[in-house]
């Protein structure tokens, strides 16, 4: 079995991406900072392969090696909870590989959106775990909920789908994974992961880095039962999957991290603001309770 993991923006992906690793499974995660680049991780022969796109619209590869067998799982956890800019010295290549460990020519030739991609989506339906599967369909290219433009439940639910696929493979691979739609039930414990790392506090004031962050957090919110009306269309099987109370046997696994052990983690808000968090949580619960 073959499984996609459906998700908004900081909503279990590395916990889920670091206990497939552990379990001895290929993860792909199809996007990057720079764009459409996909990272596939394969424990099986202890490699990272790149697929991207570059600007001359060429699909380009690349492929290192790592060593999965030795990984520290907690001391990588624990490097992964220091602010990004922080954690490009850990000594754990993992911690240092998921935000920042893919070679410069991806970062200065990849491209934002190309219809090419999809001629190697291929590759990344071959892998065990699959992260970011809506872009598969076509559902990239959307903006930040507090940007002008397109927001990605808004495709979703109007099935705008900005990058052009051949939406006919991808539909017939999906219904050949188990796809996993992700929720979250305390939200309290989602604003305060928002909060940490949903954005920078950085020339701009308090209220407006609450305002905007609050708006990324209604909008991951609303994921779920958007990608529910999407998969729905197209008449793909899912499930849903509690992030709070799921037993996580359900993706295959044998081996678990705790779970909230990944808490923290991709954090980019400077430790001098941690103090405020709290408040702004009280805040959003008591702005937001029902979107």
């Amino acid at each position: 079995m073959k499984y996609s993991y459906f998700s908004s923006e900081r909503a279990g992906k590395v916990h889920y991406h670091f206990t497939a690793l552990l379990n001895g499974k290929s993860v792909a995660r199809p996007k990057e900072n720079c764009g459409i680049a996909c990272m596939i991780n394969n424990p099986k022969n202890n490699t990272i392969q790149w697929y991207w796109v570059d600007k001359d619209d060429n699909i380009r590869w690349l492929r290192e090696y790592r060593n999965y067998q030795d990984v520290d799982w907690l001391g990588t956890i624990n490097d992964m909870k220091l602010r990004e800019k922080e954690n490009k010295e850990s000594k754990h290549w993992l911690a240092r590989g998921y935000i920042h460990d893919y070679p410069n020519e991806i970062d200065e030739s990849c491209v934002w959106i190309s219809s090419s991609y999809c001629e190697v989506f291929n590759k990344f339906f071959e892998v065990d775990h699959l992260l970011h599967p809506d872009m598969l369909l076509g559902y990239w290219g959307y903006t930040k909920a507090d940007k002008e433009g397109i927001n990605l439940s808004d495709c979703l639910l109007d099935d705008v789908r900005p990058m052009s696929v051949d939406l006919d493979y991808s539909i017939d691979q999906m219904k050949k994974r188990k796809n996993i739609i992700v929720y979250k039930e305390d939200i309290r414990r989602m604003a305060r992961s928002w909060f940490l790392g949903g954005g920078q506090l950085i020339d701009i004031s308090d209220e407006t880095f609450y305002n905007n962050i609050s708006l990324r957090i209604n909008e991951a919110r609303k994921f779920p039962r958007s990608m529910q009306v999407a998969l729905d269309r197209y008449k793909i099987p899912y499930e849903m999957w509690s992030l709070d109370r799921g037993d996580f046997s359900a993706f295959g696994f044998d081996k678990n991290l705790p779970r909230y052990e990944t808490e923290g983690t991709t954090t980019t808000i400077k430790p001098l603001h941690y103090h405020k968090i709290d408040g702004w949580i009280d805040r959003y619960v008591s702005e937001h309770g029902e979107i």
